[in-house]
């Protein structure tokens, strides 16, 4: 098996399909693809099952996170390769697969590559250079092997002696900076991240958190830098980087609460203030946790 296709779903109903569809009709090298369902409430499952021939399908009986997710699919995969794909993602070539297998094998320093992303803009994201807070904080990360700090896990490919080597994703990761946590210890490891912006895929990202409350999503995503930030940052920088993040959130929380009052619930300076007080409330509670 030259390479497994790993994608990870949670109420993915509208675009699994789709991003299915763009997996099996890869060409050139021999392929595999598992879905894991994170207990969708919403039709997902049932979508899945429509390609029961063609996939294997786990489902979970409660949401476990992405990461613990991956690693289940990992266990389950053959490939030497596997290739991570976000259920809201599609492969835009037949032969990006075969691609991306072509330039593993070619260059041995990597021990994980990142594709192209074109979003709704037509624009592609190129990959990040430094991890969130890096600037002000004490840690050389610029010794690390290679230029790229990470790449978003929404179409990774990992070499799997390597993903093995780091015991895949950590599951203490829900949602959220999984990705990045992975690629610095893939970097501390002694391997380099790879880029190829020539293979792309079409990523509309936030399927599963569409019409949430902000509140909810930015504390995710506050509370998974928070744990990065734990893991790989000092003591005193993570509370000054707390502190500053919390000063800043409670700013901007209230100047949008006090315009939500004119413009209304569910108006867009309504959801900038859910966004800041989970921001906010994210920082207070490690805060707490931590005696920070």
């Amino acid at each position: 098996m030259d390479v497994s296709i790993v994608t990870v779903t949670y109420r993915s109903a509208a675009c699994i399909g789709e991003c299915i569809k763009s997996a099996l009709r890869q060409e050139g090298m021999k392929s595999e693809m598992i879905v894991v369902d994170n207990a969708s409430p919403d039709g997902t499952v049932e979508t899945l099952r429509g390609f029961s021939a063609q996939i294997k399908l786990l489902e979970n009986q409660e949401n476990v996170g992405f990461g613990r997710a991956c690693n289940q699919g990992f266990a389950a995969s053959q490939g030497r390769y596997v290739y991570f794909l976000n259920p809201d993602a599609q492969i835009l070539q037949t032969d990006g697969l075969a691609r991306l297998c072509a330039f593993m094998a070619a260059n041995p320093q990597f021990g994980m590559a990142g594709t192209g992303f074109l979003g709704s803009n037509g624009k592609c994201s190129p990959p990040s250079t430094t991890y969130p807070g890096q600037r002000t904080t004490r840690n050389d990360f610029d010794r690390l092997p290679g230029k790229v700090a990470w790449v978003i896990a929404a179409s990774i490919i990992v070499r799997r002696e390597v993903y093995s080597q780091m015991g895949g994703f950590d599951p203490d990761f829900f949602l959220y900076s999984e990705d990045t946590d992975f690629c610095l210890r893939l970097r501390k490891l002694g391997h380099e991240i790879g880029y190829i912006p020539e293979v792309e895929v079409g990523h509309i990202g936030g399927q599963s958190e569409s019409n949430q409350d902000p509140y909810e999503v930015w504390m995710r995503r506050a509370n998974g830098i928070h744990l990065f930030w734990k893991k790989h940052f000092s003591p005193e920088d993570v509370s000054r980087l707390i502190r500053r993040d919390q000063w800043r959130a409670a700013y901007r929380m209230s100047v949008y609460r006090m315009l939500s009052f004119v413009q209304g619930r569910h108006s867009n300076v309504w959801k900038k203030h859910r966004r800041y007080k989970g921001i906010w409330t994210s920082c207070r509670q490690f805060s707490t946790a931590n005696h920070t």
